[in-house]
């Protein structure tokens, strides 16, 4: 099995994850969405409805395959769901923190594309 089929089955049970523990712990009038594209690999956990301050709706996690690697390019968790990635085995070289400047990158611990 290459990394990329590998990856989009260990990305979708990660948010999963995530989703079904945001789904036990209801926010009254917001909805957690779960939305996959394996055609083009790109993967959402959404956050759908009205809060206290208006209408909310948006990516608490958004990630995408590009050429083999997982791309986080939006992030609201509070541990980070790049520690998921390399907790269940993937390589630091093979998750780019899109979310990061390009000129940040270097600095951090993962790849830089």
């Amino acid at each position: 099995m290459d990394n990329t089929v590998k990856y989009r089955k260990f990305i979708k049970s990660i948010l999963t994850r995530y989703y079904e523990l945001d789904k036990d712990q209801p926010s009254p009038d917001v909805e957690p969405v779960l939305a996959f594209d394996e055609a083009r690999d790109h993967y959402f956990w959404l956050q759908v409805g009205w809060d206290k301050t208006g209408r909310t709706c948006g990516p608490t996690v958004y990630i995408r395959l590009v050429n083999g690697k997982i791309w986080i390019e939006e992030d609201l968790t509070e541990e980070g769901i790049a520690n998921d990635f390399v907790a269940g085995g993937v390589p630091k070289t093979d998750i780019v923190l899109g979310f990061q400047h390009p000129r940040d990158r270097p600095f951090t611990e993962f790849a830089i594309a």
